[in-house]
């Protein structure tokens, strides 16, 4: 059973700080925003769509923000204020990318010529930012993942499913709520009690950890459509661990002493294939470091993107 559940546990459902913000624009179903003035940077947002509330509206992109950056973020298919047909793979999630940034046109500079844009991601959204930067580089200028992962293998073999074991509740009940929900069996209430076993084992300080509210409804109700995605991650055994390579630009590792859903050994993995990337671990902080470390965060985020 082991086997199945792994996928099902790279949520990263962090509760926002922004008041609700309205996309830019709609195009073809794709809600879009630039929030926040100054130098922009694409802040991927999550494939599975498991967070509470949009990437814009997230402590993220609040943090991003507060630096001085303006950012630019898209809704994926099906979820927020997206209404587009969901195709739930890493291709509409590049795709949904590239359609974000020609829209702003903030991915060339002076006289056409291409400098790339700034991109950050975090969780399962790293992942896609790394598949990004591989498969669109020269639309990349840096790029900073946190608390990231190269793909299936690795969440296999180092997954939150790993880093449980000692807490049997904790884990009884992740991989009960999970086996259903990977069965298609399970419903809305065994996505939002997952979301928050998960939540809890994530923050060293357990206070930043909101409670999920589960109403009588949702136990007829059907999980969000994008809660398939850790399915199509699963079949498609998807993996970066041999392309790390290509990429040739700065790149920032940021990762948690204590995550559990995305270790520092995975984040040590991507530092080892990615010629100069430079890998900071926050000593007190789990799966958020820019929630429970996030004077250090911004610290060290905004030295690397303020070098030439």
């Amino acid at each position: 059973m082991k086997g199945f559940l792994v996928p099902l546990l790279l949520v990263a459902a962090f509760p926002g700080v922004l008041s609700a913000v309205e996309p830019t624009a709609v195009a073809d179903g794709l809600a879009m925003y630039r929030i926040g003035q100054g130098e922009p940077v694409l802040l991927m947002p999550y494939p599975h769509a498991s967070g509470r509330v949009s990437m814009a509206e997230s402590r993220l992109a609040a943090v991003l923000i507060g630096m001085g950056r303006s950012v630019i973020t898209f809704d994926p298919p099906g979820a927020y204020r997206s209404t587009r047909e969901p195709q739930i793979d890493t291709a509409e999630m590049l795709g949904c990318g590239i359609e974000t940034l020609d829209f702003f046109g903030v991915a060339h500079g002076i006289d056409g010529v291409t400098r790339g844009i700034d991109i950050v991601g975090h969780s399962m959204s790293g992942f896609c930012a790394l598949a990004f930067s591989i498969e669109h580089p020269s639309r990349v200028r840096t790029l900073v993942l946190i608390g990231s992962t190269s793909g299936w293998p690795a969440i296999k073999k180092w997954g939150i499913q790993k880093q449980l074991g000692q807490d049997r509740r904790a884990y009884r009940r992740l991989m009960w709520h999970g086996f259903w929900l990977f069965a298609g069996l399970g419903n809305l209430a065994d996505h939002k009690k997952l979301d928050h076993i998960i939540d809890q084992a994530s923050f060293v300080d357990t206070s930043y950890v909101e409670e999920i509210e589960i109403s009588r409804d949702d136990n007829r109700r059907p999980p969000p459509v994008r809660a398939a995605w850790p399915g199509y991650l699963r079949r498609s055994n998807a993996d970066y661990r041999d392309r790390l390579d290509e990429l040739q630009l700065p790149v920032l590792l940021c990762v948690g002493r204590h995550d559990p859903q995305t270790p520092p050994v995975m984040s040590r993995e991507l530092h080892d294939g990615i010629n100069g990337s430079e890998l900071v671990v926050f000593e007190s902080s789990g799966h958020a470091p820019f929630v429970e470390q996030e004077a250090e965060f911004v610290c060290v985020l905004r030295e690397f993107l303020s070098r030439p």
